[in-house]
């Protein structure tokens, strides 16, 4: 199988021996695991997310042959055509955009929340709807200039904002982060936690996703407890993905450390329960934005792409605004009586019965 970045223009290409053969523009080669790890040659560093797509998982002693999984429901459920694919609702024809129109009060103005991973996609969603709801944020993200961009935007929105550029994964730097926003927005009733390491094969990929996604969740609550024991509306968000609900084509740490948020959660929502402190999950499914994992997939997978979109009852992908929605009123007094729940966003992508 040979594949083309979709942004780098390199050509990622399955070898006989089971490696990945990568290939830059400017002539650079390497030779990487299906895992990621560098094998040889100069090239070194090269999408670890691509190659496992391209490598496939090495199961049974395959190595050479369907390397890339069918999407559950692939062999009865035709791809749809894009172009019957219906859009998300858009406003009325002459509406402001940008005006809030919720007709229901979630009480979240003059709330403080801190939301990780909040420069891009579900978490700047995230952080946007906060902000139209009158709440004042801390956000942490790795990138400086993502933050400050997300700082100057949200605060247009008339909200205060504390950033920090930091790696979530380094555990004394999160709590550090965690304790300088309280103080800085001078309290704290929410937190959502919304980092992954993403997708990928390997002891590498397991270890980024328990440092990233299991990790970094349990380190920023008991960090952030003392605050949101002070609350009077305390609540805490994990993102999960329903990748950890079933069986999604390749064997891989994303999808065992996403299960292992949803049942940190159902924990600490019993036993932080009477400290006043609600937990919930959201588990969002196929959700397409620009600069994404699946617009990338949909440039240089297109046939995994349509057997996703293929699973969507819906006829679509979610967006990030509409997780945003799910997460917003999960974490907000308007959803007072709602905890240890994991709500699916995924427009009827999982199949199981949920009881």
């Amino acid at each position: 199988m040979k594949l083309r970045h979709p942004f780098s223009r390199a050509i990622y290409e399955s070898q006989e021996d089971g490696l990945v053969r990568v290939e830059e523009e400017g002539g650079r080669v390497g030779l990487f695991h299906p895992d990621g790890r560098w094998h040889s040659g100069e090239l070194r560093d090269a999408d670890p997310h691509l190659i496992g797509w391209v490598g496939g998982p090495q199961l049974g002693g395959r190595t050479a042959t369907n390397r890339i999984p069918a999407m559950p429901g692939a062999a009865t459920t035709p791809p749809r055509p894009t172009t019957t694919v219906p859009k998300p609702p858009t406003p009325a024809a002459g509406a402001d955009p940008n005006r809030r129109t919720t007709s229901m009060d979630l009480g979240l103005r003059g709330r403080k929340a801190i939301v990780t991973a909040a420069t891009r996609g579900i978490g700047l969603a995230i952080a946007r709807l906060l902000a139209d709801e009158g709440v004042d944020l801390a956000l942490c993200a790795r990138g400086a200039a993502g933050l400050e961009a997300a700082r100057k935007e949200l605060e247009a929105r008339g909200v205060r904002v504390f950033t920090k550029a930091l790696d979530v994964g380094d555990g004394d730097a999160l709590r550090g982060f965690v304790r300088e926003a309280a103080e800085a927005l001078g309290g704290l009733d929410l937190l959502v936690c919304n980092a992954s390491g993403g997708a990928g094969m390997g002891e590498k990929a397991w270890q980024a996703n328990f440092d990233v996604d299991v990790l970094h969740s349990v380190r920023a609550v008991e960090a952030a407890l003392p605050s949101l024991t002070s609350s009077d509306a305390a609540s805490v968000v994990f993102i999960s993905s329903t990748a950890a609900l079933e069986y999604l084509g390749v064997p891989q740490a994303y999808n065992a450390m996403k299960a292992a948020l949803i049942a940190h959660a159902n924990d600490l929502s019993q036993a932080l329960a009477p400290k006043g402190v609600r937990v919930n999950v959201v588990s969002p499914g196929p959700i397409y934005f620009d600069g994404g994992n699946w617009e990338m997939i949909k440039k240089a997978m297109p046939a995994i792409y349509e057997r996703a979109l293929g699973q969507c009852a819906l006829g679509r992908m979610g967006t990030p605004e509409e997780v945003a929605r799910s997460v917003v009123f999960l974490a907000s007094p308007a959803a007072s009586y709602v905890t240890g729940a994991n709500l699916v966003v995924d427009g009827g992508f999982t199949k199981r019965v949920a009881y």
